[in-house]
């Protein structure tokens, strides 16, 4: 890791260089609530001061709610089958600690078990510049130690009172910072001194703090614990929409759409989630998850205990979108907690 400074007034013709030679996304405010991570064509367009988006920004990139994954042709007796692999460059800008864990986490996802040629490809032709952000009420990132990151990026912006502390992760990250910024220098003593102050006071503000490792030692000890289960998911509507707003998620499900001269035809992938019914429903009727209580413990298994045991880290960043999103106000925040309190003699 290569530590630099940028100074401010260096900062926008940085900025400008680089939506000029790239297929730049980046935050845009979207209406007076929202923003949303999409092409940007001018510095003026760019807003930084987004605190969340509802989609996180990588993940509709890289794995896309709907993608053409294979192409078919029928010819005689035989049947020809295309990939259909993104390969383009693209620079996605502006993206926070929490949302590059998550690409890490979806990294090793897409890349242990089997190689998934379209998330990798996406993957490999992403330039990723990170920025620091402000905690809203729903954040837990910090109990989830995902509020720093110290790779999945090429660049990562912190402001200082006069100048912009850039963490220097990659090779190809200091190419963009020698080719396309002004004025960089290493930094000293004091701009070192500054940045902790900073990410000390950044870490402060946090208000959420769950137990997830006490959640994680005692899940078992629930586990079959019904009435506890059913007092969770009481209003719990299985409708998925925390699945779709998770940078976590990677469930999904695969279609095929035939053309009506039968010779031709597409495969689709596209965002499935756990807390649908339909999900565990197989030929002949069985569900294997008929019930919402099986389905949110299921949930909270593969965040905060499976990937633990697989890959030593929680699938789980803390981001709260899930929070927001849930139409019943199911907080995992609170569930993490009352699995300790349960358990307390």
């Amino acid at each position: 890791m290569l530590y630099k400074i940028l100074p401010r007034d260096s900062y926008q013709s940085f900025v400008e260089n680089l939506i000029r030679n790239f297929d730049f996304i980046g935050p845009k405010r979207k209406d007076k609530a929202t923003h949303e991570f999409t092409k940007i064509t001018s510095f003026g367009e760019l807003d930084l001061s987004y605190k969340k988006t509802t989609i996180p920004p990588a993940k509709q990139i890289l794995f896309p709610s709907t993608e053409e994954i294979v192409e078919y042709r029928r010819e005689d007796n035989s049947i020809e089958f295309r990939p259909v692999v993104e390969h383009s460059l693209k620079l996605l800008f502006g993206v926070h600690s929490c949302d590059i864990n998550a690409i890490n986490f979806l990294d090793k996802v897409f890349s242990t078990d089997f190689s998934d040629d379209n998330y990798l490809s996406k993957r490999r032709n992403m330039v990723i510049i990170g920025t620091d952000c402000e905690p809203r009420e729903t954040c837990f990132c910090l109990a989830m130690g995902k509020e720093y990151v110290t790779a999945g990026f090429d660049l990562f912006l912190s402001e200082l009172t006069n100048r912009y502390f850039v963490r220097v992760a990659t090779s190809q990250g200091n190419k963009l910072i020698e080719k396309y910024a002004s004025g960089i220098s290493s930094a000293g003593e004091k701009d070192f001194k500054e940045y902790n102050e900073k990410i000390g006071d950044f870490r402060k503000k946090f208000k959420l703090s769950p137990d997830a490792k006490s959640f994680y030692d005692n899940f078992d000890l629930i586990y079959n614990d019904e009435e506890f289960w059913k007092k969770v998911a009481k209003n719990c509507f299985s409708c998925g929409s925390c699945c779709l707003v998770c940078p976590t998620c990677f469930c999904f499900n695969v279609r095929d759409e035939i053309e009506l001269n039968l010779k031709e035809g597409k495969r689709i992938r596209e965002w499935d989630s756990c807390m649908i019914p339909e999900y565990g429903l197989v030929a002949g009727g069985h569900n294997f998850r008929p019930t919402k209580e099986n389905r949110l413990k299921q949930r909270y298994q593969c965040k905060l205990k499976t990937f633990v045991d697989k890959f030593n880290t929680y699938a789980c960043v803390g981001c709260g979108r899930c929070i927001e999103t849930c139409l019943a106000n199911i907080s995992i925040a609170s569930d993490i907690d009352s699995v300790r309190k349960e358990v307390t003699v």
